[in-house]
């Protein structure tokens, strides 16, 4: 919903679409072949009816999400490009993905049997082997007796794939997962399906692209966050921005307690400002937070001061005297970083990213200027 700036809540995420057409480009160019962009998860946070748009109007051929429902919001959000449905579906969902002509990846028996059930009503798919992920996917001997039963019920098996465990963290795993993938591959072509899209790489996975897969997914890299600790090579700067404006700033005496619980408490004359942005949010409710996180407000940051509250996050800003009302104080984008967060919540960027709240509105900003606001919250 496009609602005007000024009526929203004094809270933003602001999405520079500048950098996410970057750093697909910068995708590209390190994989030299076809990326189809991971939007599933409102495209990590970012608002995936419009990320979508924009991938796809820079040039990616398709898009993947993980759920029907998720594709079937894009169809009816306008986007006309083929979708792939990452994770499994009941049988009842086969309509949902012929009506939106949706391209599921068939991971196990039961998905199997709802597409071979529908008579050809979604008339390709992707199927996915498991190499050493233990969650979804057939075993090889699984994968090839799959790709012959579609194909011989006049169903496209288009793709086949496998997901990394451990492409950013460990590189022998992942050499004998991808070693396991060629080998399924092999044994499918060898039967005779020989599907043209062949893929691996998440982003932790582009580091060790195979010439013989045709098609890459990155997720967490379209949006400007590399995996860590082993990544890849490349160029990308975060695309989201979460940031409030300061509501208050007041005094307090030595020897007042901030925030539930009183855990805070002032050691000095101070000066508390209060941030309309809570847990709810996206702000981390840990203790690491409340006692090492920090907000940035102008040019340096400010440290949290007290347990974080569901909509509220109070912070110290007895060493700049400057900080007023109605100063922009920022939780994540440069500085901080998704991963600098993440250590203080104990998890990682990629739920950084996915908890920042529906509540808080996205803002799209291209060549430093809004051009289109979204909420789901009409005030």
């Amino acid at each position: 919903m496009t609602v005007p700036l000024d009526r929203l809540r004094a809270a933003r995420a602001r999405i520079d679409l500048d950098r996410l057409r970057a750093n697909f480009d910068a995708i590209g160019a390190l994989a030299r072949r076809p990326v189809m962009p991971v939007v599933k998860a409102d495209a990590y946070g970012h608002g995936a009816a419009t990320v979508a748009r924009v991938l796809v109007e820079r040039g990616a051929a398709r898009v993947a999400v993980a759920y029907v429902e998720e594709g079937a919001a894009l169809r009816q959000a306008g986007l006309k490009a083929p979708i792939v449905v990452l994770a499994g579906f009941p049988a009842g969902q086969v309509p949902v993905l012929a009506e939106h002509a949706l391209t599921p990846v068939v991971s196990t028996p039961l998905t199997l049997e709802a597409i071979l059930a529908g008579g050809g009503s979604v008339p390709r798919v992707h199927v996915k082997v498991d190499t050493g992920m233990s969650r979804l996917g057939f075993t090889q001997a699984g994968l090839v007796e799959a790709g012959l039963r579609l194909q011989s019920a006049g169903i496209e098996v288009e793709g086949v794939m496998t997901h990394l465990a451990c492409a950013d963290e460990d590189a022998d795993f992942t050499e004998r997962q991808l070693d396991r993938f060629d080998e399924a591959v092999a044994a499918l072509q060898e039967r005779g399906v020989r599907p043209p899209l062949v893929h691996a790489a998440n982003s932790g996975g582009l580091a060790f692209i195979r010439q013989t897969h045709t098609l890459v997914r990155p997720g967490l890299l379209v949006y400007g966050v590399k995996p860590r600790p082993l990544s890849p090579e490349i160029d990308v700067k975060p695309v989201m921005q979460v940031s409030a404006d300061v509501a208050l700033v007041k005094n307090v005496d030595p020897g007042t307690p901030v925030s539930y619980g009183g855990r805070w408490v002032a050691r000095r004359p101070s000066r508390i400002a209060t941030i309309p942005m809570g847990y709810a949010d996206g702000v981390p409710r840990t203790d690491r937070m409340r006692d090492d996180g920090h907000f940035v407000i102008g040019e340096g940051r400010v440290p949290v001061a007290g347990t974080v509250c569901m909509d509220l996050t109070m912070a110290d800003v007895t060493a700049r005297p400057e900080i007023a009302a109605g100063d922009e104080a920022i939780l994540l984008g440069d500085d901080p970083g998704a991963w600098e967060l993440a250590s203080l919540a104990g998890t990682t960027s990629w739920e950084i990213l996915t908890s920042i709240g529906s509540r808080v509105p996205r803002v799209y900003v291209e060549g430093g200027e809004v051009v289109g606001v979204e909420s789901r919250y009409q005030p």
